[in-house]
């Protein structure tokens, strides 16, 4: 495996293999303190220092979910539903508050994390796939021997449904990992339905639309982060830029360490950590189903050379076997149908055979070729 990104980047070995290479968290315990291997060095302009500057200038949009209650039909609900609007349309990306998520429970899920990676590798490596499974531990997306290797660790799980479920390989230490997962993944499925239901009334559609066609067996799947200190930030990336391949991603960041970059106008934008929100991102099959309204943005993320940086993702897309298409509601005669309808396996296969790289699954998968007269 590979540290990659994608709601459904880890389901089942028959959708694609990734291969094996070395931690890189024992990596970062005997690198040369002043070179990285070869193979994590990227070229330079996908390097951080590129000159696809990074702008501190802006920030993606913050919404608290408190003033979103429904029902509540005043001024204030408007104007926060509206920056909600823009966000999506604008940015694809938001930080949100006020999520009624425990801060215990954030606090737990982190502390199970960090408690695992924690483990000697001869322990964590029980939780290592066979046969090219891309559940486990340790890394997704290695398909080529020539590969650039991000410098980070995973543990990806699947979450629901239940069929996809590999328990032999989520872990036994710490104790509580397995109910501390489970109890998270309950709070940030209820919240993903909530930011979805949110969705649908400003698009002026069924309240229960993204519920019904994500099907009666959605995907909840997580990702657990390592990103090892690196003594050289400057060289490589913790994660290539890449567009989500699924619904939404609800992502809990780590609060002491930077390390997450939006683009935006040909500029990387950093998302600073805010205790206890979470990072809410448009994948892209709802992409797909808004017809390029709601916009799956490009992230990547980059390391930092004192601190290791730690982040919990969890990936709430449409079931296997759902039908992925634009909104009729939404095509019209104001609006050019822009994507094909598929079905979300054929995608899920599509993207699990290629390199993170930008957005090109989606565009070279599903767009249609738009002709002007």
């Amino acid at each position: 495996m590979a540290t990659g990104a994608g709601p459904d980047s880890f389901v089942n070995p028959k959708w694609g293999k990734s291969m094996q290479v070395e931690s890189v968290q024992e990596l970062a315990l005997n690198v040369d303190p002043k070179a990285v291997p070869p193979r994590y060095i990227r070229i330079p302009e996908e390097r951080p220092t590129s000159s696809l500057l990074v702008s501190r200038d802006s920030a993606i949009p913050l919404i608290d979910m408190k003033k979103l209650i429904p029902h509540r039909e005043d001024y204030q609900r408007q104007q926060e539903m509206e920056r909600l609007s823009n966000a999506c349309q604008e940015w694809g990306f938001f930080q949100i508050v006020n999520h009624g998520i425990p801060h215990s429970l954030l606090d737990a899920i982190k502390g199970v994390a960090k408690e695992f990676f924690n483990l000697p590798l001869q322990e964590k490596q029980k939780c290592a796939p066979q046969a090219g499974d891309v559940q486990g531990y340790g890394k997704t997306f290695v398909v080529a021997e020539d590969q650039t290797l991000d410098w980070g660790d995973l543990l990806a799980l699947a979450l629901m449904p239940n069929n996809l479920k590999n328990l032999a390989l989520w872990p036994t230490v710490p104790t509580n990992f397995r109910d501390t997962v489970e109890r998270y993944a309950i709070e940030v499925e209820r919240v993903a339905q909530e930011v979805l239901s949110l969705f649908a009334e400003n698009l002026h559609l069924e309240a229960e639309y993204f519920k019904d066609k994500f099907g009666s067996e959605p995907t909840n799947l997580m990702r657990m982060n390592l990103y090892p200190p690196c003594p050289r930030p400057d060289l490589v990336l913790g994660l290539s830029p890449h567009s989500d391949g699924g619904g939404i991603t609800l992502l809990l960041q780590d609060d002491q360490t930077e390390g997450l970059h939006v683009r935006k106008n040909n500029q990387w934008i950093p998302v600073q950590p805010i205790p206890y929100a979470l990072v809410v991102n448009i994948g892209d099959l709802v992409e797909v189903m808004t017809n390029g309204r709601y916009k799956s943005v490009e992230h990547r993320a980059v390391t930092s050379q004192e601190r290791a940086r730690l982040s919990v993702a969890l990936f709430y897309s449409a079931g296997i076997d759902a039908e992925v298409a634009p909104s009729s509601k939404i095509v019209d005669e104001d609006q050019q149908l822009l994507y094909r309808k598929f079905i979300h396996e054929e995608y899920i296969r599509y993207y699990l055979s290629r390199q993170l790289k930008g957005k090109h699954p989606l565009a070279d998968f599903a767009k249609l070729d738009i002709c002007s007269n």
